[in-house]
């Protein structure tokens, strides 16, 4: 499904408009990320019988800050600033250091980097549904808010 995604995302991204090519173009880049690292998750879980968890947070550190550019691009037409770009990768950095020192690194005190990766997930959540970004998307609405739910 992920490359699927990708193969359509690149070869239909002429029929954009020109506003809307690099986010496509960066939707593509996301999915395709994502599908050749499910592939090496999967054979590496083939392989050893345990989970791919470093790998895992590989796709992660590189597909969570792309899907807040992604964010970024749809609402810049709108007006969006770049402080909106880097609140959001520093959410999702946050997010996914806390997540792995919880995980792999410190898992004897999980609960509490959990709780700081849960906090950033949420600041995300937040700006997306509630904050900044989803009032640019509601005041620019059309296209760019239909983008932004989807």
């Amino acid at each position: 499904a992920m490359n699927a995604a990708s193969a359509f995302f690149f070869l239909s991204l002429s029929q954009f408009d020109r506003k809307w090519r690099t986010s496509v173009l960066v939707s593509g880049l996301i999915t395709f990320i994502a599908a050749v690292h499910y592939f090496y998750m999967r054979d590496y879980w083939a392989s050893f019988g345990e989970s791919p968890t470093f790998f895992r947070y590989v796709d992660w550190v590189l597909t969570v800050p792309l899907m807040c550019l992604e964010f970024y691009l749809i609402l810049k037409v709108a007006g969006a600033k770049q402080s909106l770009l880097w609140k959001m990768i520093l959410y999702s950095v946050v997010m996914l250091v806390t997540g792995y020192l919880g995980e792999v690194v410190m898992t004897d005190s999980a609960a509490f980097w959990g709780f700081i990766s849960g906090v950033a997930y949420f600041a995300i959540v937040y700006e997306i549904w509630l904050g900044e970004a989803s009032k640019l998307a509601a005041a620019a609405g059309g296209q760019i808010q239909k983008a932004h739910k989807i």
